[in-house]
């Protein structure tokens, strides 16, 4: 019977939920020059649509324990344990219609992939705030996030792109694992 525990599957995965943790907890620490609350490049999302790119191997399944290792983490280590509803509905959200995007569309490209996640993502934390806060009021604040989230999803998609393009024996290694 075949053994369908992978260890180095398991180690790669851990390093790509490092590896967002990472990012994240960084891009927390940087000042922006445009203060609109909720809005941030999101880069730790780069992980994420890099293994979603990746294909073969890599799994749904994959994409949500890296995106939830990472969640949790991130909650734990910043204190800010009440930002977990809105990361999660979010990033499940986001997830979701990337995998969705990504399988009904072979030849979409990853900019493109981004920005509907992007975009999914703040639609998701919207509905978790109107959830909380019984009020669908927020939603006003829909452009806003729209405007944050093409353009954030596009640099998270680009640089991807430009990862897949620059390191093509690094991602043909990772897919023989």
């Amino acid at each position: 019977m075949k053994n369908r525990f992978n260890i180095k599957k398991l180690l790669i995965s851990t390093l790509f939920s490092v590896i967002a943790l990472v990012i994240f907890v960084i891009e927390a620490q940087i000042p922006f020059p445009v203060s609109i609350y909720g809005l941030k490049p999101g880069l730790a999302n780069i992980v994420i649509l890099f293994v979603l790119f990746l294909g073969g191997k890599w799994k749904a399944r994959d994409l949500f324990l890296i995106f939830l290792v990472r969640v949790l983490l991130a909650a734990f280590i910043t204190g800010q344990t009440m930002s977990l509803i809105y990361s999660l509905t979010g990033g499940i959200a986001a997830l979701l219609t990337m995998i969705a995007v990504k399988a009904g569309f072979k030849n979409a490209p990853a900019p493109f992939v981004s920005v509907t996640g992007a975009i999914a993502h703040n639609t998701g934390q919207l509905a978790a705030a109107a959830f909380v806060l019984q009020s669908t009021s927020v939603f006003a604040y829909f452009p806003v996030l729209i405007a944050g989230g093409i353009i954030s999803g596009l640099l998270t998609g680009f640089v991807v792109w430009g990862l897949f393009r620059t390191y093509p024996k690094f991602i043909s290694y990772i897919n023989y694992i």
